[in-house]
């Protein structure tokens, strides 16, 4: 009897599981990986964002995870200059449903990460001045992950982009 009841468990567990799940996908448009970006201030490739110069579009489709199909995301962000790792961040429990999107640069921490490229951080009060500085030359690769939070199957494919500063 209790062999009966062990194996049910286990086939009622592994159902829950493979119940939820999720295929999705983000990319960038506007960038052409190692392209020479004209816009060498953070504050620039920000407006550049805003103004859907460059867009981040995000789509994912997922079963069995609620009546409206809501997951929740973690957002990270891995910035690389010159073969080298100088950010890595994880913004959490972001929720997103399913379908196409747009998705804006703020959710990621790219922006800030560059930012701090310019000056030291932290910055002790807002230097005016130096939001107009360039960034240092170089080239910056940028990996921006979606992943789901919780027991769910599947993943949202990561995008990867470089773009270089002369």
């Amino acid at each position: 009897m209790k062999k009966h009841v062990l194996i049910f468990a286990m086939l009622f567990g592994s159902y829950s599981l493979s119940a939820q799940s999720l295929e999705g996908r983000i990319r960038i448009e506007g960038f052409s990986n190692g392209q020479v970006l004209k816009e060498t201030v953070p504050v620039d490739l920000f407006k550049s964002f805003k103004e859907n110069k460059y867009k981040i579009l995000f789509s994912y489709n997922a079963d069995q995870v609620g009546k409206r199909g809501i997951v929740l995301f973690d957002m990270k962000t891995t910035l690389i200059k010159d073969g080298k790792t100088i950010h890595h961040s994880s913004r959490g429990n972001w929720p997103w449903l399913p379908g196409d999107m747009y998705v804006p640069i703020e959710a990621f921490d790219l922006i800030p990460a560059l930012q701090s490229e310019v000056y030291e951080m932290p910055v002790p009060r807002l230097d005016w001045p130096k939001l107009d500085s360039n960034l240092p030359k170089g080239k910056y690769t940028v990996r921006l992950e979606m992943v789901p939070v919780g027991e769910i199957r599947g993943s949202v494919s990561p995008v990867e982009f470089s773009f270089q500063i002369e």
